[in-house]
């Protein structure tokens, strides 16, 4: 089967995998460096390296034709405050439909950091009220000349079953999705 990103875009499709026998082959690059609070939230976060500028890497998520490119087949960006990312993996899908992936964009600085939190996600995520309580940051840090760590947090997941179920669902997703974009944005340096 086929899985589908959601950058704590949200992944939804296949069904829910066991993050760390999914990372360990696919994404060599991806460095996870998650960790939990005293209180028990937790954060999932992971980086990549890119040898691509964070001018470049910035539009991956900020520009819709760019988003289309590398992520899913139908996508709409409002890059503001208050504004959406939209997307589904379905090519057939339209804009607006009820199984569209959509996140509302809390905050950002341009070519540093993203923050977004998802409001709607596919009926067939099990678990999606644990998913929306949490917050998704995306960060463009300078690694070198010429080079963007892209790290990629995830805020606010609580300890429970389900939210233990999706947080390694994610932790296997988001690290394939920063594997893809490595792969597709080195590619089209060369």
């Amino acid at each position: 089967m086929k899985r589908h990103r959601i950058i704590t875009l949200a992944a939804i499709g296949a069904g829910l995998a066991d993050g760390a026998a999914a990372q360990t082959g696919k994404t060599p690059d991806v460095e996870n460096t998650s960790y939990a609070m005293a209180d028990g939230a937790r954060t999932l976060q992971e980086s990549v390296v890119i040898a691509a500028p964070p001018t470049i890497l910035w539009r991956a998520f900020t520009d819709t034709e760019e988003f289309e490119r590398w992520n899913s087949p139908v996508a709409a960006i409002d890059l503001r405050v208050g504004g959406s990312l939209e997307a589904s993996y379905d090519p057939k899908a339209r804009l607006g439909d009820p199984d569209n992936i959509k996140h509302r964009i809390i905050t950002f600085v341009p070519e540093r950091l993203i923050v977004f939190q998802n409001i709607q996600a596919p009926h067939q995520l099990p678990g999606a009220a644990a998913f929306q309580r949490t917050v998704t940051v995306v960060e463009y840090i300078p690694a070198g000349p010429g080079r963007t760590r892209v790290v990629l947090s995830s805020t606010g997941w609580a300890s429970d079953p389900a939210s233990d179920r999706l947080y390694r669902f994610f932790e296997a997703d988001n690290a394939e999705l920063l594997e893809k974009m490595k792969t597709i944005y080195e590619a089209a340096r060369r």
